[in-house]
């Protein structure tokens, strides 16, 4: 058994649904920069299908992998701008077998793909002199959910970061049952939700840890005190705006966003992200004059859009997936100094409402709107900052590794 202050120096390895140089933000990359201040860290790339090597082949992110993925060479590569100690890993590709029903035929094509993850983190640790490691598995649940076939780590981790059930018909039909074998399979299961905890511990009969999403307020924070250049998309606009970062995906409330605009004609609605509004609503946002897209951006673009803001918006749904949410942008939109209005969608977004204007309908969220674009004193971006401070990825690692230690301990009495 390691000593405590061994235990935290360990090499992590991070599995995940994202990439390191993905379209948006990732609880999973956050934590792993964090980490990798004092740890080496090897960020396992959500990995590619055959078909997806095909189709994305001549995509800038899909070159600069293309050794990795066809012939296993140059598949560690350093994160830039961040620690020595952060790499991204590229595994070989899998094959598609989402589309498949639970059965032999599924089981035999996950424990494939599940292979091609644990044969890099074996080559890493091989090549690399690693004799205990962490490994946390980021809500990747398709793969390695039954981990000690595979991977004998010092500690293993599942981290839950949504409802899985409600995300998509592929998520849907065989996401639920292997995030339960990984939760009861993994040495220890968190979730970043209440909602999250309560329903996947009934499930899988096991204590899952409410480990919330936290903030790179360092970053965040600068759109309060420093003057950042404004974005090109902003630069013709003369409106007050309006602002939401995320995904336009099926978390949005397309109704009520159609509101937003058409009771507000003299603000501009900017949304910043990546579009996923036409697979997932029929109407046509295009239509709206007064809602911008200005696609996705990168972490460290955010707080230059947020500056210009004069208020953030959450309209997500009040539903079965977003109940389990606890969205990394509040964070981000406090640290920023933002105003923010959201719909009271689940009882983690709640815990804010000191700070936040809680919206049960879509009536009080655009009475809202107005409030909050004139409430924005420099007392009171403070505060938000203050709020948001608290929950700052660096104060959620000092508690991971607090918990974690703990399981470390039991698992050692457990088996001794």
């Amino acid at each position: 058994m390691l000593d405590k202050s061994t235990f935290e120096k360990l090499p992590v390895f991070i599995t995940t649904m994202s990439r390191w140089d993905g379209d948006i933000s990732s609880a999973s990359l956050a934590l792993a920069k964090v980490f990798s201040r004092n740890n080496p860290v090897y960020y396992i790339d959500y990995p590619y299908t055959w078909p997806d090597v095909w189709r994305e082949r001549k995509q800038p992110t899909v070159k600069r992998r293309m050794n990795a993925l066809l012939w296993g060479k140059d598949y560690l590569v350093q994160v830039p701008g961040q620690p020595d100690y952060l790499k991204g890993s590229t595994p070989k590709p899998t094959i598609p077998i989402n589309f498949l029903s639970p059965g032999m035929l599924y089981n035999a094509g996950s424990n494939y793909n599940s292979r091609q993850i644990a044969s890099l983190v074996k080559k890493i640790v091989a090549e690399n002199g690693i004799s205990n490691y962490l490994f946390i598995n980021s809500f990747n649940p398709t793969f390695l959910s039954n981990i000690n076939s595979f991977l004998q780590p010092a500690l293993s981790v599942y981290h839950s970061r949504d409802a899985i059930g409600e995300i998509n018909e592929y998520t849907r039909r065989h996401g639920i049952y292997r995030e339960t074998e990984c939760v009861q399979h993994y040495d220890m299961a968190m979730a970043t939700s209440t909602e999250l905890c309560k329903n996947i511990s009934a499930l899988a009969g096991k204590e899952v840890k409410y480990f919330p999403n936290g903030g790179d307020i360092t970053l965040f924070k600068t759109a309060i005190e420093k003057v950042l250049p404004k974005p090109t998309e902003l630069q013709a606009i003369t409106t007050p705006i309006i602002g939401y970062t995320g995904a336009v995906c099926q978390r949005i409330d397309y109704e009520l966003l159609v509101k937003i605009a058409n009771a507000n004609p003299d603000k501009t609605i900017v949304l910043v992200g990546p579009r996923q509004d036409k697979e997932n609503t029929d109407i046509n946002l295009d239509a709206i004059s007064n809602i911008v897209f200005t696609g996705p951006k990168k972490l460290d673009q955010l707080p230059a859009y947020l500056q210009y803001f004069d208020c953030a918006i959450i309209p997500f749904k009040c539903n079965g997936l977003t109940r389990g949410i606890y969205p990394l942008k509040i964070n981000e939109y406090l640290g920023a100094g933002m105003s923010v209005v959201t719909t009271n969608f689940s009882a983690d977004i709640a815990s804010f409402e000191e700070h936040i204007y809680l919206s049960d309908n879509h009536d009080v969220f655009l009475q809202n709107i107005q409030q909050a674009i004139h409430n924005n004193s420099a007392a009171i971006k403070q505060q938000r900052l203050q709020a948001a401070s608290v929950n700052a990825w660096e104060n959620r690692v000092e508690y991971f590794w607090e918990i974690a230690w703990n399981a470390y301990v039991k698992k050692h009495q457990f088996s001794g």
